[in-house]
């Protein structure tokens, strides 16, 4: 676990969930409004930025090697080891449960006209979907790249 990429998204998912936890029960308080928004927004623009750029390096990568986008944010298949598969996908599901958990304890008791600013925690998916993406592009596992027209066909589609 020696990348700063894995690093990265234990401690994002850790300000996450402890933003989130202070959050909850001052949910009608502004600094924990602010505080909500201020890092499911950060967390997001981080999993956006590394998303884009784990896309662009997917794509040179493809030329040479077969890059699928399940295995390229998802680490299914043979791209990760399984400790750090285990590891990522596991940070990853933490953050879409806290995001819903505090989504769903936000809008109770809310009047027509108030803000659910816990709700802003669903953005956050976004960083764990980037930080396995670039781990991905820059250390994943893949195989040579297919090509179609040397692969023998029956002369049947599907």
């Amino acid at each position: 676990m020696n990348s700063r990429l894995v690093r990265a998204d234990l401690y994002g998912t850790l300000v996450f969930v402890v933003a989130m936890a202070l959050a909850v029960p001052f949910k009608s308080d502004r600094w924990a409004q602010v505080l909500a928004v201020v890092v499911s927004v950060v967390l997001f623009a981080a999993g956006v930025a590394s998303s884009l750029w784990a896309y662009a390096q997917a794509l040179e990568l493809s030329r040479v090697r077969e890059v699928g986008v399940a295995n390229l944010f998802l680490l299914t298949g043979p791209t990760a080891p399984k400790f750090l598969k285990r590891l990522m996908s596991g940070l990853l599901a933490t953050q879409v449960v806290v995001a819903l958990v505090a989504a769903s304890i936000g809008v109770s008791g809310l009047e027509q006209s108030q803000l659910n600013a816990l709700a802003f925690g669903v953005l956050v998916p976004m960083f764990g979907i980037g930080m396995n993406g670039a781990w991905a592009a820059r250390y994943g596992s893949y195989g040579p790249r297919v090509d179609p027209a040397s692969t023998p066909s029956n002369g049947k589609i599907g």
